[in-house]
């Protein structure tokens, strides 16, 4: 049985034809039971006399049709979409946890379980008819592209993937092998991120990424100027650069040979070597040669120079021996006009003033400077410049 509702204004009379099966062909919804296939025809007149016509089938079936889709697998936290085949009018799915709705016919499922079994009821009034979907579930490859890695410049490393079946690294730069879970980076000179993506053939065949940073450490050892001079007595500030870790040697007159800026107190001539290193190994090494001068710290200045560009006496400086400064260096020319001045040890006059080359001729200079006793030494005198 069956109830057929209508809507229209009460005040007017309706009647259903055929009068079959009907329990009043005058009711705005009467009750149909029909043993076959019927359509109910309703003639509608309002209190004026208008009439409005409308029909509706009511179809009657032996059974409820009801066919299921095919048990499937889909991936772990995938989404699948359950389907019927059915002229129910009415659906409820168990379990319903993991559905998006248990009463339509073709929810949305998102099964959390290696295997859930999906049970549907579909009726029409109180027919009905069941069936199952199994739905199982296979994890997603657990993609590992292992640990981030330093290395040393010119050094290789062998990448070890795993999680699936099936690898593909990116960028190829740089591998030996770009489709096996083991490539080697041969000798990258740059750092370098490399993305594996995962595949598996015995369950998900989806694939998953993971990355891995190769950083490539370079290290460029600096132990200062390559020449450098000292007076006996004179303490020297060794500096380096380059990395976190240092070892100089030998370790002769030095007060701590494992820092990166020693005192050294030299008593004759030496060279210095100095690792620079990183907690991976990486290493560089560096010298530095200090010449020390048994002799009383000052200022030593040449008497001429010839600035032809021949590399030979180009720059006309003062030579600091054992000196902590250079408080002045200062050029005139024979009208005591100041043309050069600096307070830099290691620099010097090119014999320009102005951007133009300066005539041949004498000039002169006077040079301040403070020792490592803190003794100021004051020098003056003339230099010939030669064209």
């Amino acid at each position: 049985t069956i109830r057929l509702n209508t809507v229209s204004n009460i005040t007017g009379n309706i009647v259903w034809s055929p009068n079959y099966m009907i329990d009043d062909e005058n009711s705005f919804a009467p009750l149909v039971s029909p043993d076959v296939t019927t359509t109910y025809t309703a003639q509608y007149v309002d209190p004026f006399g208008c009439t409005a016509t409308e029909m509706v089938t009511v179809k009657v079936v032996d059974f409820v049709t009801l066919q299921a889709a095919p048990d499937t697998t889909i991936c772990l936290t995938d989404t699948m979409r359950l389907r019927l085949v059915s002229d129910a009018l009415n659906y409820s799915w168990t379990p319903a946890a993991t559905l998006n709705n248990a009463t339509i016919p073709n929810p949305l499922a998102m099964p959390v379980n290696a295997s859930t079994t999906y049970n549907v009821r579909a009726s029409i009034g109180k027919c009905f008819a069941q069936e199952q979907i199994v739905v199982r579930t296979v994890p997603y490859p657990n993609a590992n592209a292992g640990v981030d890695t330093t290395i040393c410049f010119g050094s290789s490393l062998q990448l070890q993937a795993s999680g699936g079946s099936i690898y593909t690294w990116n960028p190829t730069r740089f591998l030996n092998n770009a489709n096996i879970p083991n490539p080697v980076v041969q000798a990258p000179p740059l750092t370098t991120r490399y993305i594996v993506e995962v595949r598996d053939v015995l369950g998900c065949p989806k694939p998953v990424y993971d990355t891995v940073l190769v950083n490539v450490a370079t290290i460029f050892a600096n132990a200062g100027p390559r020449d450098t001079s000292v007076v006996l007595g004179q303490p020297l500030q060794l500096t380096a650069t380059g990395s976190t870790n240092y070892l100089w040697s030998p370790v002769t007159w030095l007060n701590n040979p494992t820092i990166f800026n020693p005192l050294s107190l030299p008593q004759d001539n030496i060279d210095y070597v100095v690792r620079v290193s990183n907690p991976q190994g990486c290493f560089s090494l560096d010298t530095i040669s200090v010449k020390v001068f048994k002799i009383d710290p000052d200022l030593l200045v040449p008497t001429a120079f010839s600035p032809d560009g021949d590399g030979l006496n180009d720059i006309f400086r003062p030579i600091a021996i054992g000196m902590k400064s250079l408080d002045a260096f200062k050029v005139y020319n024979r009208w005591g006009q100041l043309i050069y001045s600096t307070t830099r040890i290691g620099t010097g006059w090119d014999g320009t003033f102005g951007g133009q080359p300066q005539s041949a001729g004498t000039y002169v200079w006077i040079a301040e400077g403070t020792n490592y006793l803190d003794k100021k030494i004051e020098k003056k005198g003339s230099v010939v410049l030669i064209r």
